[in-house]
């Protein structure tokens, strides 16, 4: 997919547990353009009915939008996709690499290997390290299920860790605070990883996950956090602000265009997908 002849990129679209965002975006030379933007709660629903209620809340959404182009990245559900770096010695080749792949998804993944869908992409500039995708098949072919149903028509489905990097830039690791549970993405080279809290934890409890979480990463060469951008609940996200701060640690709300980053900034980043996706093709 080349999208340097067309201006508008496909719509960033984030299915959360409770609530739809979809963003429009158009490119410039200047950069990303955000021209539409919205976010609406899903209804409750029996579990039976909760995919129909969130495509029609989809399909009202975009038709809010007054956008014809119906392409759209997807996020995976965090809690079913694994991202790992994959080292790849010289001169392999990519069937052997791919069977190397398939082993590593292995050790790695719990879930079955009928239910797994796995990716290996280069990285450009990291010495032969590549990027091992392993996600739950059932869970990415409910979710573009879910959006077809809608009327959209998804040409890409992109990780949680990559696309908050586009956006973080400047921080070592992002903590994502939804209402339903909290995500810590760290930024490490050449990928990072992601970390997935229970929900119901207390503040106090999910501080002292984090902490852990970062002296882990620490012990193992991932990377050494420093600058920590949050997003989420205000008000819990200023309570761990301000036990992470006491720490030491440089902590900000994530910022798009200069402002704190609204409802949507997911669905921004899974909109700036297409742009890198040029990019690295290019290369």
């Amino acid at each position: 997919m080349f999208y340097h002849k067309r201006s508008w990129l496909p719509l960033g679209v984030d299915i959360d547990g409770e609530a739809i965002s979809v963003v429009a975006v158009e490119a410039t030379k200047a950069g990303c353009i955000v021209k539409a933007a919205a976010t609406e709660a899903i209804p409750r629903a029996t579990e039976a009915e909760r995919d129909l209620a969130a495509a029609n809340v989809l399909r009202t959404l975009h038709r809010s939008l007054k956008i014809d182009d119906r392409r759209c990245i997807l996020g995976a559900p965090s809690e079913h996709i694994i991202v790992r770096a994959f080292r790849v010695p010289p001169r392999t080749r990519r069937s052997e690499a791919e069977r190397a792949a398939l082993l590593e998804a292995d050790t790695i993944a719990c879930w079955p290997s009928h239910d797994r869908l796995i990716a290996l992409d280069p990285i450009a500039g990291s010495g032969g390290w590549m990027m091992l995708s392993i996600a739950r098949a059932s869970a990415i072919e409910r979710v573009v299920r879910l959006v077809k149903l809608a009327g959209l028509k998804p040409v890409a489905v992109d990780a949680p860790l990559c696309a908050w990097r586009r956006i973080a830039g400047g921080s070592d690791a992002l903590l994502d605070l939804r209402r339903d549970r909290a995500g810590l993405f760290l930024f490490g080279n050449p990928i990072g990883s992601a970390e997935l809290f229970a929900s119901g934890l207390s503040d106090d409890r999910l501080v002292a996950q984090i902490r852990a979480t970062f002296m882990q990463a620490r012990r193992d060469g991932l990377c050494d956090i420093q600058r920590i951008a949050i997003e989420g609940d205000a008000a819990r996200c200023a309570t761990i602000e301000a036990q992470l701060g006491a720490d030491g640690y440089e902590v900000r709300a994530l910022s798009l265009g200069g402002s704190d980053a609204p409802t949507w900034a997911f669905a921004y980043a899974l909109a700036s997908w297409s742009i890198v996706g040029e990019h690295e093709r290019a290369a």
